[in-house]
């Protein structure tokens, strides 16, 4: 899809208050899901329209794993905004940077740089390991840069702390590179939806997300049918953590919904994790549709 129609759908969303929605079998669904793959589901939906929201273990820590990818470029578009650097600036690239799942990273290397546009594409679309270290190398000298960012965005909750392939460990108890449903949903409405980036930033990266084919079998695969649209960006650790971030599109106009699923502790392959994501949508559409 193509910028410019992105841009002439975007729509304001009114600041409105939280309404809780009545959650019981839902939640109790979700404990189902967990019991089936014994592990941690952590979810969290905001109906843009409305202010309802539907949560579960929404204030939990959970490794983001890649879907911090999606703030990082989200700083990235604000940096450009504020005259910091722009999108075609060229950042130089190194053979020593290479770590683990490069598909962006090795196709740029050959030149020596890449643009910015193109390394917030690679990490967006690709999830590029790689690029996403020379990002935080260059817009924020550390992982702590992109903590201290989303601070100043009003994010008190979520952090990141190692580079990759680190931040993918998830051990036990650590709250390091970690978030909960609750608050990097609110993070993405802000930055996605409100008025924490511009039209038109907003619309490049929902070209990205849109690009992504990473999550056709998570989030995306819980819609009923074609007339509902979901762009998303994943995320793959260890010890279960299979995860997914989207912005949600009902038919006939309604306005889009925000909803973050992250999971953690299993021991089930990744497809039958991305299957939870699946089932997750499918019972939040049964219960606002």
């Amino acid at each position: 899809m193509k910028r410019r129609t992105l841009l002439g759908q975007l729509v304001a969303v009114p600041a409105l208050p939280a309404i809780a929605s009545p959650v019981s079998a839902t939640s109790a669904g979700f404990a189902a899901l967990e019991r089936r793959v014994q592990g941690r589901l952590g979810f969290f939906a905001i109906d843009t329209g409305s202010g309802r929201t539907l949560g579960h273990r929404a204030d939990e820590r959970m490794a983001m794993a890649s879907t911090f990818k999606i703030l990082l470029a989200a700083l990235v578009a604000e940096g450009v905004q504020a005259g910091r650097w722009g999108w075609n600036d060229a950042v130089p690239l190194r053979e020593d940077e290479r770590v683990p799942h490069s598909p962006a990273f090795d196709r740029l290397l050959p030149r020596g740089s890449a643009t910015l546009a193109e390394l917030v594409q690679g990490i967006v679309v690709e999830s590029d390991n790689p690029c996403a270290n020379v990002l935080l190398r260059h817009c924020c000298d550390t992982p702590a840069g992109l903590t201290a960012w989303l601070r100043q965005q009003g994010d008190a909750v979520t952090r990141l702390d190692r580079w990759e392939l680190a931040l993918n460990e998830n051990a036990p108890g650590d709250p390091r590179d970690t978030s909960t449903p609750r608050a990097f949903a609110r993070t993405l409405q802000h930055l996605l939806l409100g008025s924490g980036l511009s039209r038109a930033s907003q619309a490049r990266l929902w070209a990205d997300l849109q690009a992504s084919r990473t999550g056709l079998k998570r989030l995306r695969a819980g819609v009923p049918d074609a007339g509902w649209r979901v762009i998303d960006k994943t995320g793959t650790g260890y010890r279960g953590s299979v995860n997914d971030v989207a912005l949600v599109f009902p038919p006939n106009g309604r306005s889009p919904w925000v909803v973050v699923a992250l999971q953690s502790d299993s021991t089930e392959p990744t497809d039958d994790l991305s299957a939870v994501h699946a089932e997750a949508m499918r019972q939040l559409v049964k219960a606002w549709a």
